[in-house]
Order: structure tokens, then sequence, then C-alpha cells
């Protein structure tokens, strides 16, 4: 490859922007950090689709709670499209990703499996399957699934406990633990989540195969994202 092929990949990939539908403000900041360390991609290259960014920056400065999202807004953009279709519209936009927890998926109608060796990958296949129903199967080249089990909490766990999160019952309980066992103070909000999640943008923790050896879903998720991206 000669030098001029490289720099033209290269700005081109400086260009590229990554459309996120999230249930809240949170799991954004973690995969924003997650695709720092894998891709080296920058914050100003993400798009938040769903919640919308505007309420970043206004309406968490008054109520920091994930208060814009849940999984009844992922489905209504998947089932609405408008969004999606918009932003996969422009050049250099080419790619999405949903973020859902599965904490509350008999809610949205998709079954746990058998807990047995299996259940990270059986869950997060049936419930890529409903996202999949709920686009009308559109778009399934441009999208990678960020399926979360149980929630994404249980990723961030990967940092501070070296267990299988996977096997977590209330993982949100357990970070909060672990937390306070470390004295490390943080809010429910964006900026909160990306300090405790500061660990994912750091390239050389994803190469050492840290943190996904301690959780499937996180696992199957970074493989999408080095596939895809």
């Amino acid at each position: 490859m000669d030098g001029g092929t490289f720099r033209s990949r290269s700005t081109k990939f400086l260009k590229m922007k990554i459309g996120i539908i999230c249930e809240g403000h949170t799991d954004r900041a973690v995969i924003a950090n997650i695709l720092k360390g894998l891709k080296g991609i920058d914050s100003s290259q993400i798009v938040p689709l769903r919640p919308d960014n505007s309420k970043d920056e206004t309406d968490l400065s008054t109520n920091p709670i994930d208060s814009f999202g849940g999984w009844h807004a992922v489905k209504e953009e998947c089932e609405n499209r408008q969004k999606i279709s918009r932003f996969l519209s422009i050049e250099g936009q080419d790619i999405i990703i949903v973020q859902i927890d599965s904490a509350e998926s008999d809610d949205y109608e998709v079954s746990k499996p058998v807990k047995d060796n299996n259940y990270s990958t059986v869950l997060r296949q049936k419930i890529i399957e409903k996202i999949r129903a709920w686009l009308n199967n559109e778009f399934q080249d441009d999208l990678i699934y960020a399926v979360a089990i149980e929630e994404i909490e249980a990723w961030v766990l990967t940092i501070y406990d070296t267990k299988n999160s996977a096997n977590s019952a209330d993982p949100k309980a357990k970070l909060n633990r672990v937390l306070a066992g470390r004295r490390i103070k943080y809010n429910h909000d964006w900026e909160g989540f990306l300090s405790i999640s500061d660990q994912f943008s750091k390239r050389k923790n994803f190469t050492k195969g840290k943190y996904p050896n301690y959780n499937q879903s996180l696992a199957d998720f970074c493989q999408d994202v080095e596939d895809k991206l």
C-alpha cells in the first residue's frame, strides 16, 4: 500500500460518523469508551440518535437520571426508522449501533432461556431477532448490536472484578457495592459512566483480552465492532 492510499483511508476513517440508538445516556457513555479503545473513535464522531443529544446538554443538568430513553424508545425508533434512514443517507455515515439491555426482555416479549453455559449467547440472539423484527429486517448490513446481558453495568463490572459478570443476578447493585468498596463515587449520568468505564477507552486493555473474557455479551459486541468498523 503506498503512502497516498494509506492517508486517504485514514482520512476517510477520521471523518466517519457512528450513530447510536440506546436506552440512555449512561449506556452511550460506556459504548463511546469501548469504541475509542477498540478503534480510536473520538466522541465527536458519535451521533446520538436516541436519546437525543440535546438532553445531554440541557435536561441532564437538572435531571441526571436516564429518563428520556429505555427500551420503549429503542423499539419506537426501530419501528419508525426515520432517524435511521436520515442518518444512513449521508455519505460517511454507514453504521448505527443499537443498544438494549436484556433485564427487561420479558417486557418486550423475549423470553429468557435456561441459565446454562449458552445463556448469554442464546438470549443475545433472541433479542437481536426481536430488534430485526422491529426494523422489518431493514438495514441489517448497517447495524451493530450492543445487547447487554443483563445490564450494561455488567460490562462495566469487568473493569473491577475478574469474575464472570454475566452470572450476576443484579449487576447494577453489585457494581455499586464494588465501587463503594473502592471508595469510587460517581453520578448516574453521562459523565459518571464515562468516568467509571474509562478503562475501556485504552486499547491496551483490549489487546490483552482483559475485559471481554469476563462477559460474553461484551465479547460479542467487541467482535462485531472489530468486524464492521
